[in-house]
């Protein structure tokens, strides 16, 4: 899998000189939900582009080796826990380059952190003056306490998609133990497979570090849960985490490092 990409300029100069962004990397657990502005423009600098890459490299690796998509005039999108939104960019990207005959994408955007959000929205706006794809929008801040919370998302996410992505979120239910000594992958992932449609993919993106919470490697914790919620896994990274490098104004080579999984619903048609 190609896994280097370099920040388009316009994107570069809108997040960083524009909006203000900051590169500011820190170590330790993400708990991005209870940031203020001052820290979104530090997560927005710092992880925006690594998931912008993170979701490019993968859904371009995706979409050309599978039939995946192939002749849809319009799917739909779910994102769970999307912040800045770097990972919807990168896969709207994706479909720009690689499937030129489709014509609208329905996104919805779900996260806690209302901040957040208003930094995707404006940088949405830009996107579209790049891409042919008619993007309807609609986002919905939500905080997620506890499991008992994830009734709530049912007059939230009202639909099915043909795509559902996280990516860097689950871990902070990990780490704020939200779902008390319970996995929070199983019970995320037993909740939104439901809201697959037919030949539908979801893709779950996690830091691969140790949390020092439950005191277990988040990969293991992911495993564990997915396997519990009944995921069928169709691929996944090779060795515990896999590296990601994306080069912007404030950062040459930076690296990610996640764990990713590619998760199916039990009708899917269309995989080599």
């Amino acid at each position: 899998m190609h896994n280097h990409i370099i920040l388009p300029s316009w994107l570069d100069s809108l997040i960083f000189d524009k909006m203000g962004a900051k590169y500011c990397c820190s170590n330790g657990d993400l708990t991005a939900i209870d940031w203020d502005k001052t820290q979104v423009l530090n997560y927005l600098g710092t992880y925006f582009p690594r998931s912008y890459a993170e979701s490019l490299c993968f859904f371009k690796n995706f979409l050309n080796s599978t039939k995946a998509f192939r002749d849809c005039e319009e799917i739909s999108l779910l994102d769970f826990g999307s912040g800045t939104g770097g990972e919807i960019i990168g896969l709207l990207t994706a479909l720009t380059e690689l499937r030129p005959e489709m014509k609208k994408v329905s996104v919805k955007a779900l996260d806690g952190n209302c901040n957040a959000l208003r930094k995707y929205e404006k940088i949405l706006d830009e996107f579209q003056k790049h891409t042919s794809l008619e993007i309807i929008s609609n986002i919905s801040c939500v905080k997620i306490d506890d499991f008992y919370d994830l009734s709530v998302l049912n007059t939230i996410i009202d639909k099915n998609y043909d795509i559902i992505i996280s990516f860097k979120a689950v871990c902070e239910f990990v780490t704020k133990q939200q779902f008390e000594e319970k996995n929070a992958y199983q019970y995320l992932a037993s909740f939104l497979k439901e809201r697959l449609n037919d030949n539908a993919i979801m893709l779950l993106v996690d830091i691969s570090s140790y949390n020092n919470v439950s005191q277990q490697w988040l990969p293991d914790i992911m495993d564990e849960g997915l396997k519990e919620a009944g995921c069928v896994i169709i691929n996944r990274n090779k060795g515990y985490n896999y590296p990601f490098f994306i080069t912007h104004s404030r950062h040459h080579n930076d690296i990610s490092k996640v764990a990713w999984r590619l998760i199916k619903n039990s009708t899917i048609q269309y995989l080599k």
